[in-house]
């Protein structure tokens, strides 16, 4: 009999998260939320309000081609330094301090791609003059109104400086390079990761952003994977496609 009770309390008690799930949300939150990114640093340095940052955002959404944004890029970012960068990397590093060794690595070491990567190609880029006059995305002009509202909230607590940051080298990241926020290899709970296949980036957490308001995700070129992501996975497609195409050799050419 108690047994039996056991197993009905079971079936009716509310379910819990494990620590597991936990922290595979607390992640998640973390690599999708540039918000949930940043410690308190206290209020805007003097001489850099949030009006200021807004101003600029208005300048940024008037570009109209890919060279145009990089121009104003290269201006905005002369105004952060190589320790502002390292900050930003330390910061995410203490976020994570407390996952496994073996997972805490292979993401930092994207991580610092994102951050470290993305700020040298702006640079380099910038520097060496870019003419491309290809159009931006439709979506830049949302993206820029975003960004004006994440600093806006972030204002309000904290220095929005190091927000504005990260959104700047994400809008070179997606806008100009049209390559994901997060660098190919990144890895997710779970094990998937950020993949290519056929040219198209693949995201397993792209459709899972939903409730984060200033979220990447949405700018973002990569797509939901329809397909496991796994960093084995790419050689079962490469094997599944090497399959079809033998079979349509045999079938139309040989047959």
């Amino acid at each position: 009999m108690t047994a039996i009770f056991r197993w009905i309390l079971s079936r009716f008690r509310p379910r819990q998260l494990d620590d597991a799930e936990c922290e595979c949300r607390e992640i998640r939150t973390l690599l999708i939320d540039p918000c949930a990114q940043d410690e308190p640093t206290g209020p805007a340095a003097a001489g850099y309000p949030v009006e200021r940052i807004r101003k600029a955002l208005a300048r940024m959404q008037r570009a109209q081609t890919k060279a145009e944004l990089l121009a104003f890029l290269g201006q905005e970012i002369e105004l952060f330094d190589l320790h502002d960068i390292e900050k930003m990397n330390a910061c995410f590093t203490r976020k994570v301090a407390f996952l496994p060794e073996h997972y805490r690595e292979r993401l930092l070491g994207k991580v610092r791609e994102q951050i470290f990567g993305a700020h040298h190609r702006l640079l380099l880029v910038a520097r060496n003059g870019y003419e491309d006059g290809s159009p931006l995305h439709p979506a830049f002009p949302s993206y820029c109104a975003m960004v004006a509202a994440a600093c806006t909230e972030k204002a309000r607590e904290k220095d929005p400086r190091p927000l504005y940051l990260k959104y700047l080298l994400a809008a070179f990241t997606m806008f100009v390079l049209e390559e994901p926020a997060h660098p190919v290899g990144t890895p997710f709970p779970g094990g998937q990761i950020v993949d290519v296949w056929e040219g198209q980036y693949l995201c397993p957490v792209r459709e899972q952003a939903g409730d984060v308001p200033f979220a990447l995700c949405p700018y973002c070129p990569a797509v939901q994977s329809a397909i496991p992501t796994f960093p084995e996975s790419r050689a079962a497609r490469e094997e599944s496609r090497r399959r079809e195409c033998l079979a349509n050799y045999w079938t139309n050419y040989k047959g």
